[in-house]
């Protein structure tokens, strides 16, 4: 009898950071930071099966921070694949990305192919400590969140997605002052809640020849009300020439057992279009525009720009309730001996007002030039300085190189 032997892959990317600058903290205060990263992820399996994982560890070797000399871990899971040739499973530290449900989660998600037209999903699990420490939070019956998601596709043109997200996370109690019915005064522990968020979600998306169309709503289920609406389209006119359009409706998603979804936050109307026009394979250019509509005010902005072989170059404008700026951004890169080396330069300039109404406006100029060598194509080597020059800050120089390796073995 033949023997059936699955190939295995082993994949893996390692990135090591400097990044050198100084901060103002307050006026005359002044530190100095000399920061290091370094990112690992390695991935290793076979079509049923596979391991992967992705962290970071980060430390100040010139002024220690809060949070420094502690190991990230943003995924670390199992994951068994084609159990039946219908399931997917996975266990342990991983995103999860459902529709309504978006976050990471200590926990478990599977992935079921019901039928051809129709993909089912659910997770849960409990939420990562704040600074993503590799260990299992504390009182996890109430820092979790699970949920689902259906995927239909009646056929290669269309899919309709309905889900559900539920999220409940702890936040710490405080003594607050409160009066009697005579007036006295007395101090009184307020618990929050841990029901942050209940979410369900309905969306669709509908492909006709070089136009598709694209509808999402979510509705608050502890509020009792509607949080986005989203309608978009997008059109081939040509293969050289792209239109899109948008409007979206938002109210503010803030959790319920939060202080700030005590204060009234308005809602918002946005709608926005663009192209984008391919002149030739080197000569690309490009354009949108948006206005948001408050209760009282408005914004607007609008931004134009080209694209060619070798760099770039933009133009800006803000206006309105959200600010009001000009600003032209350009950048230069080109590869020499086959990509191995590449320099590169970028330059930003930039008018604004910190509020509308006042009389004189600001300007601010940044910059930044680096290198890029790339001797092997597993290795790769980054360095840049940054520089930026405003009336607040006078010369803010900063100082980044990275060296980056990876690999990829198949038995």
């Amino acid at each position: 009898m033949p023997a059936l032997v699955l190939a295995q892959t082993f994949s893996g990317r390692v990135t090591s950071a400097f990044y050198a600058f100084e901060r103002s903290d307050t006026a005359n205060v002044t530190s100095r930071h000399a920061r290091g990263y370094q990112v690992f992820q390695f991935d290793y399996g076979n079509e049923n099966i596979a391991f992967r994982t992705f962290g970071q560890f980060d430390n100040d070797f010139s002024t220690r921070l809060a949070g420094d000399g502690k190991v990230r871990m943003y995924n670390f899971h199992l994951a068994l694949k084609n159990i039946a040739q219908r399931v997917e499973l996975k266990l342990g530290r991983q995103p999860v990305f459902a529709g309504a449900g978006i976050g990471t989660i200590d926990g478990a998600q599977v992935k079921v192919r019901a039928a051809r037209w129709l993909h089912l999903k659910a997770f849960g699990g409990g939420l990562l400590p704040a600074d993503q420490r590799f260990q299992i939070i504390d009182e996890l019956k109430k820092n979790y969140m699970a949920g689902g998601q259906a995927v239909l596709s009646p056929n290669a043109d269309w899919n309709i997605g309905l889900s559900y997200f539920n999220k409940h996370q702890r936040r710490a109690g405080y003594n607050a002052l409160r009066a009697d019915s005579i007036g006295n005064v007395f101090s009184l522990f307020v618990e929050p809640s841990d029901r942050a968020y209940e979410f369900t979600s309905l969306d669709a998306s509908w492909n006709v020849r070089r136009t598709s169309f694209y509808g999402r709503g979510d509705y608050d289920m502890i509020g009792d009300q509607l949080s986005r609406a989203e309608f978009s389209i997008r059109s081939e006119v040509s293969s050289n020439l792209v239109f899109n359009g948008s409007y979206t409706f938002r109210s503010p998603r803030l959790p319920w057992n939060s202080i700030f979804s005590a204060f009234d936050i308005e809602n918002n109307h946005e709608v926005e279009g663009g192209f984008y026009f391919r002149h030739k394979p080197t000569l690309r250019f490009y354009g949108n525009a948006a206005a948001i509509f408050y209760s009282d005010d408005e914004s607007f902005r609008f931004t134009v720009g080209s694209e060619c072989n070798f760099g770039s170059l933009s133009f800006v404008n803000r206006s309105g309730y959200a600010g009001n700026l000009n600003g032209i951004n350009a950048s230069l890169y080109y590869p020499l001996n086959n990509g191995k080396f590449m320099p590169n330069a970028q330059l930003s300039w930039a008018s604004y007002k910190l509020e509308a109404k006042a009389g004189s406006r600001e300007s601010l100029f940044s910059g930044a030039a680096g290198l890029l060598l790339r001797p092997w194509n597993v290795l790769t080597i980054d360095s840049q300085l940054q520089y930026l020059h405003n009336r607040f800050y006078a010369n803010d120089a900063r100082f980044l190189v990275r060296l980056q390796y990876w690999f990829f073995k198949k038995t």
